[in-house]
């Protein structure tokens, strides 16, 4: 697959169209394990991101799809993105865990139609100051339904699995150059030359490490992963 979406000239069209059948079945997995989560373990702390319970957690995001729905503030670098997640998070009052599934079912499938509608070349406003397109910030999104499912079941006990193939799509999606030959889309969180190393992990054996070594959920296990994790800015 990876071979036929780096090849010239039709690697944005063959990637935007991949993962934009990927968004939708990863929503109803995140959907399905939200509602399957027992409403009495919605206060339990997230070891991953230890200032939100499993309904803080689910609750964000919503948020991030809402951010294709009408909300466009955007963090001026990747220091102020926690700052803007915590605003936006107290912004959003819902904690019922039943109600939390019905709203990331509607309002995924919504904002992903939203980015459908987008030409792919269209340039706007990301996070950490940068300027992206469509298919970026599409994979960025795919991103954090696979890692905060991941924190989800961490924290519940429940399974999840990161599928491979999504995986390679996010680290493939967000190595794309941003508009007018600009940085790509995690550059800020990278590094200088980070990109390169980022982008390196597109064909990697093992893309779901890549993608958890990249989001500091997982310990580097290979040569690979530990410049993957090098490459990382510190926070």
């Amino acid at each position: 697959m990876l071979a036929q979406l780096w090849s010239i000239g039709g690697i944005v069209a063959d990637l935007r169209a991949e993962l934009e059948a990927a968004l939708p079945r990863a929503n109803s997995r995140l959907v399905d394990l939200v509602r399957r989560t027992d409403p009495d373990r919605a206060h339990r702390t997230v070891p991953a991101t230890p200032e939100w319970s499993v309904a803080d957690l689910a609750a964000h995001v919503l948020t991030v799809y809402r951010r294709a729905l009408g909300d466009r503030r955007r963090s001026s670098s990747p220091e102020e993105t926690a700052a803007l997640n915590a605003t936006v998070l107290a912004e959003t009052p819902e904690r019922d865990l039943a109600t939390l599934a019905d709203l990331l079912d509607r309002d995924g499938p919504a904002g992903f139609a939203v980015l459908s509608g987008f030409p792919s070349d269209l340039s706007f406003r990301f996070h950490g100051g940068t300027r992206t397109t469509v298919t970026p910030v599409s994979s960025v999104i795919l991103a954090e339904i696979l890692i905060h499912g991941r924190d989800l079941a961490e924290a519940t006990g429940a399974e999840w699995v990161i599928p491979p193939d999504e995986a390679a799509l996010v680290l493939a999606g967000s190595s794309l150059p941003g508009p007018d030959g600009g940085p790509p889309i995690f550059s800020p969180w990278l590094k200088p030359g980070g990109e390169h190393t980022l982008a390196a992990t597109a064909s990697s054996d093992d893309p779901v490490g890549a993608l958890t070594t990249f989001f500091r959920r997982t310990a580097p296990t290979t040569p690979e992963l530990v410049a993957l994790s090098r490459a990382l800015r510190p926070f």
